[in-house]
């Protein structure tokens, strides 16, 4: 196999699954608990944990964007 070859045959990295039902897994344990407590501080906490996590959500997806569009790249230059 020459150099070039060996170069191009390089394996792209797994472009990351959908995080989304688990990030909606963990909002509905957190809306359980604000239904049990009654307390203006745990909402308080419980909705910045959803700001982060919908942060989080909207950084994923922008990733698995992001590793599309270079995976596309690379193999197009392999061709």
């Amino acid at each position: 196999m020459t150099q070039q070859t060996q170069k191009t045959s390089i394996q792209t990295p797994e472009i990351p699954t959908e995080t989304c039902p688990y990030i909606n897994f963990i909002q509905s344990i957190l809306d359980e608990i604000q239904d049990e407590v009654d307390s203006r501080f745990i909402e308080l906490k419980i909705s910045l944990i959803n700001d982060l996590l919908e942060y989080i959500r909207e950084s994923n997806e922008a990733l698995r964007k992001s590793s599309k569009y270079w995976e596309r790249q690379f193999l197009n230059k392999k061709k």
